[in-house]
Formats: C-alpha cells, structure tokens, sequence
C-alpha cells in the first residue's frame, strides 16, 4: 500500500530530548548527593521511560523510595524540557517536504501528555502536526494498536496507508499491530542489546537525512 501519512514516535526520532533528559537526571542525582553518569549511558535508556532511567540512577532503590526519586527527576526536567530539545539535524527537510505538499504527518508517543503539550509549546514545525496522541490520551498505549488508530483517524488516513517511524521495538510492534507500514530510526535512543536484526520493521533509517530523503520520494498529489 502506498505511503500517504508519516507518524512519528517523538523522543528519539522526531526530536533529540536526550541532553534535557540528561541533565535532568544528573541533577536529581546532584540533588541526593549520588554521582552523575555518563551521557552515552543515560541515552541509550531514554526511550524506556521516565521509571527505566530513575532505576538507571538509582539501581539500589525500589518502591516509595524510587518513586520520589522519580517524581523529582520529573520535575526537573519540566522545568527545563526545552533548554537543548530539537529537531534532529537532517529531519528539517523531510518535514518542510511534508508541508509543502501537505502530507498529513502526526506524532505517537507514550510521554504523558503534561510533558508532551509541554515540550511542543517550544517546537516550531514547518506544519502543525494533525494529531498528537500521547501515552495518557487513552486508556491504552503502545504497542496497542489504538493510538496508532486514533492518530490515523485524526489524520484522515486508513492505517494501512500510514508509515510509522520510532527508535524502539515496541513502536515497531505497534506499527504492526495497528496494520500500518513501519520504519525503524537506527540514530534514536536504541536500547544496549538492540539490533535491527530483531525488529521486523519493513524500513530501516540510519540517520534523519534518510527520513527525509524517503520523504522527497513519496508520490503524492500536492493537493492531498
């Protein structure tokens, strides 16, 4: 089926979040007299969540404890969500593409929408996206397919006429779930043992300039 609408996971594909999220967790970590940890570390745990990079800090803590450490962490990095955040270098392209020609585009995301509708009001895109759904909007998020259909709807697609891009295997399998085409982003915040070997995604990104190159192929009428 042809591609006529681009979803994309957020942080780690659309947007590089991992010098914000960096800081704010060697702040927290300042903050409870803990050492800091290497920038390379806490990337690769970005895109398992706000929980997986508090545990990443706080190895020795559980329950009520981690928690606070978490809620803190959370804090922090609110308060400075947008100092460093933006477009990955070579998406630029892609996304004045899909303006130019107004391809429908959208985001999918399980950042809780606070953090999300947050993060968004400092990003300027060539075009607004047509929906943003983020991982409370629903009752599920991915991998359930129900975002992924949401985000469609919203944009006026059927699934199967929408390619999803993420940095995760989870937004691989949401892809699938959902009936749509999938694109794995190599360049995101890929977790320590992934390989695209494991993910069945029907394209494969090493970089944003590949997005948008593949963006710049996509045969569609300009007045879509």
């Amino acid at each position: 089926m042809s591609v006529q609408c681009i979803l994309f996971d957020l942080d780690g594909t659309l947007l590089d979040t991992s010098y914000d999220f960096a800081y704010a967790l060697n702040q927290t970590l300042q903050d409870f007299a803990r050492p800091p940890l290497r920038y390379q570390d806490i990337r690769k745990t970005v895109s398992q969540g706000g929980l997986a990079m508090t545990q990443l800090g706080f190895p020795d803590l559980s329950g009520e404890a981690l928690e606070e450490k978490r809620q803190h962490f959370l804090k922090i990095y609110f308060e400075n969500i947008a100092n460093h955040t933006q477009i990955f270098p070579g998406l630029l392209n892609g996304l004045q593409i899909l303006a130019e020609r107004r391809i429908p585009w959208g985001i999918v995301t399980n950042k809780p929408a606070w953090l999300t509708e947050k993060l968004l009001e400092h990003i300027v895109f060539p075009s607004a996206p047509l929906s943003v759904v983020s991982g409370d909007t629903l009752a599920v998020r991915k991998p359930n397919p129900e975002p992924m259909h949401l985000a469609a709807e919203q944009c006026g697609m059927k699934p199967e006429h929408c390619l999803y891009i993420g940095d995760h295997p989870r937004d691989i399998e949401a892809g699938i779930n959902a009936g749509m085409q999938t694109g794995a982003a190599l360049f995101g915040y890929l977790p320590e043992h992934e390989t695209d070997q494991a993910w069945p995604a029907d394209l494969f990104f090493h970089t944003p300039v590949e997005i948008s190159r593949y963006i710049n192929q996509l045969e569609i009428p300009s007045a879509n």
